[in-house]
């Protein structure tokens, strides 16, 4: 999730356009997914773009963590489910 840091206050002729787009964009958390859905950019670019912004200060990126399935009766009935299908 990706959200623009509210005390920072960007100079403008340091960024693109897109950087831009972003920052306005992500002013509540959004996924890295949402913004390239909203900008219509590779998946990619945006990643550049944010580590980007990152580097800058400007916005704030927290990776999810994978929980950990402690149900193994459940994967195996959802893997036999699947193998139905």
């Amino acid at each position: 999730m990706v959200q623009a840091r509210g005390s920072s206050q960007p100079d403008l002729a340091d960024l693109e356009p897109e950087h831009l787009a972003l920052l306005a964009r992500c002013q509540r958390p959004m996924s890295a997914a949402d913004l390239s859905a909203a900008l219509d950019l590779p998946l990619g670019v945006i990643r550049i773009l944010l580590g980007d912004l990152r580097d800058r200060g400007l916005v704030d990126i927290d990776q999810p963590r994978p929980e950990r399935v402690r149900n193994i009766r459940l994967l195996r009935e959802v893997a036999d489910g699947l193998r139905r299908l």
